[in-house]
């Protein structure tokens, strides 16, 4: 059998253990919360305080009416965070596995689902403070959030591709994750999160978002949030050729490296 047909077999396998990998990502939640007094609401209490410093901040400098710019701000930050731990605490996914690994023959591709169920806990518990700021700015529309769902399908395949590519590299090169937190955080900055791109748009500095693949994958999900309608057909076009290209990356990667995990570890 090659490589390749391994893998598939292990996806396959992997995708029908999904209580195995559904549990350990949520003991991960659990462990991480353990003995904390109000668990994993320190995830709300973190992002409000955020949002409502940054949000003051920025919202004044920039001039935005606080009732748009908030749940502009929270939804953008909580998306962003689900990308960012799909990138960089995926690192670590098969070396905190490194025991289940050794002693488990259950396919490693568990240890990846087991990671985006952990990420996607806490991107769903975020979505949990973006719901009551619409009501309180009367801007909640429950159409909107159901036309936010083949974006949020799309965002998730996206971080599943981020996941492969970063816990196989992880695993091979240590300095990974911290590499990628220094350029993670330049794009931080040149990503419309903390400003509206009509900002950009005014300024003519379109091509700070118009190349910038993240930005697709977070408006996708952002923008029928927020206004109720469907981002722009060109939005998913590129998101779409984003992932397509990612997928093609992690197969890569995950081609090369499998046979050789247990190794690396």
């Amino acid at each position: 059998m090659t490589s390749g047909q391994q893998l598939l077999a292990d996806a396959v396998t992997s995708c029908k253990l999904w209580r195995v990998w559904t549990f350990l990502g949520v003991q991960d939640i659990k462990t991480r919360f353990r003995r904390s007094f109000i668990g994993p609401l320190w995830i709300l209490l973190n992002l409000g305080i955020f949002v409502g410093a940054a949000g003051f901040v920025y919202g004044v400098m920039f001039g935005q009416p606080m009732s748009e710019f908030l749940p502009f701000l929270i939804t953008g930050f909580v998306i962003w965070g689900f990308l960012l731990s799909s990138f960089t605490e995926a690192g670590g996914a098969f070396v905190g596995a490194e025991g289940y690994i050794k002693q488990f023959s259950y396919p490693k591709q568990i240890y990846l689902l087991r990671a985006l169920v952990t990420y996607s806990i806490i991107l769903l518990v975020g979505f949990c403070a973006i719901i009551p700021m619409q009501i309180v700015f009367g801007r909640f529309s429950a159409l909107g959030w159901l036309m936010a769902i083949p974006g949020l399908t799309l965002l998730i395949v996206a971080a599943l591709a981020h996941i492969v590519i970063s816990a196989y590299l992880g695993t091979r090169f240590r300095d990974w994750p911290y590499a990628l937190t220094g350029i993670l955080q330049v794009m931080f900055f040149v990503t419309p999160i903390m400003f509206p791109i009509k900002m950009l748009q005014e300024k003519h500095l379109d091509f700070v978002y118009r190349y910038n693949p993240l930005y697709y994958l977070i408006d996708i999900v952002r923008h029928p949030i927020l206004t109720g309608t469907f981002a722009p057909p060109e939005n998913y076009v590129f998101a779409l050729l984003y992932i397509a290209a990612a997928w093609a990356v992690a197969i890569v990667v995950a081609r090369k490296l499998d046979n050789r995990l247990v190794f690396l570890l």
